[in-house]
C-alpha cells in the first residue's frame, strides 16, 4: 500500500513538472527595446535611435502576469497584464498603463524627443506578441505603429 502512494506521489509530482516546460523560456527577466524602422514624418538615422524606447520585461509564473517598463527621453511607460503562450510566441495583454511623462507639457524640453500619452495608450493598450528565437534567448516583436513610429520590439534574456 505505501509503495502504491509512493508510485502515485511521484507521478502526480512529475506530471505537475511537465505540465509547465513550454513556460521555462519565457519566464524571468527580459531587456531591450522598441527599435524604431520607421518615422512616418522623415528624420535621419539619428532621430530613430533617440526616438527609441529602453527598458525590459518581466515575465511572472505566478497569476501569468508580467511588468514591462519602456523608457524615451521624455516619458517612463509602465505597463502590468497577463500573459498567454501559443507555440513560440507570448502575447502580453496589457491591465495597467501608467505613463510617467516627467511633469508635463510645461516641464517638457523642446529640445528632446517626446511620443504623446494618447499615442502610447493606443499601441502599448493592445496585446503585444513576442516570439522566441531559436536559441530561446531573444523574443522579436511584431511591428507596431506607436504614433509617428513604426517599430518592433526585441528582447534578450537577462535572468531567471
Amino acid at each position: 500500500m505505501k509503495k502504491t502512494a509512493l508510485t502515485i506521489l511521484i507521478g502526480t509530482m512529475l506530471m505537475g513538472c511537465n505540465m509547465h516546460t513550454e513556460l521555462m523560456p519565457f519566464l524571468g527577466k527580459w531587456s531591450g527595446k522598441f527599435v524604431v524602422t520607421t518615422l512616418k514624418n522623415g528624420g535621419s538615422d539619428k532621430d530613430r535611435t533617440r526616438e527609441e524606447l529602453k527598458g525590459f520585461v518581466q515575465v511572472y509564473a505566478t497569476h501569468r502576469t508580467y511588468k514591462m517598463e519602456l523608457e524615451g527621453e521624455q516619458e517612463t511607460i509602465n505597463i502590468e497584464g497577463n500573459w498567454t503562450i501559443s507555440d513560440k510566441r507570448i502575447t502580453l495583454t496589457p491591465k495597467h498603463l501608467v505613463i510617467d511623462d516627467k511633469g508635463g507639457a510645461d516641464l517638457r524640453d523642446p529640445n528632446k524627443k517626446y511620443i504623446a500619452a494618447e499615442d502610447v495608450r493606443a499601441a502599448y493598450g493592445q496585446p503585444l506578441i513576442l516570439t522566441e528565437a531559436a536559441n530561446k534567448k531573444a523574443l522579436h516583436g511584431l511591428e507596431i505603429t506607436v504614433g509617428n513610429l513604426q517599430g518592433h520590439h526585441e528582447f534578450i534574456k537577462d535572468s531567471f
